[in-house]
């Protein structure tokens, strides 16, 4: 089976950081697309900062060049407006469990 996203060697440390303070802070695990959300909401807010507004005519062109460092890893868009470098994550059942295979890009 395969999930989106997916964090390579260089990210795990910091995805199980932002585990560990997600479960101090609410008291419940991260739901799988959490950190996903968060480097996007952090992503469009570097935008806005950049852009000095919340006005998506003035932020959306400075999310277009962004390049934020994220839980997940970095956030850079293609010139469609696509991630670059997406990752997918496949795994497999053995035994009733779930195992992970690799990430994939």
């Amino acid at each position: 089976c395969a999930e989106a996203g997916g964090v390579e060697e260089a990210q795990k440390k910091g995805m199980e950081d932002f585990r560990a303070a997600f479960k101090k802070k609410f008291n419940a695990d991260v739901q799988i697309y959490a950190p996903y959300v968060y480097d996007s909401v952090m992503a469009m807010v570097e935008a806005m900062k950049k852009a000095n507004s919340a006005d998506p005519a003035k932020y959306l062109p400075e999310l277009q060049k962004i390049n934020y460092k994220g839980v997940t890893g970095n956030i850079v868009f293609d010139p469609k407006g696509d991630i670059k470098d997406g990752t997918l994550t496949l795994y497999t059942y053995k035994g009733g469990k779930r195992e992970q295979i690799a990430v994939v890009k």
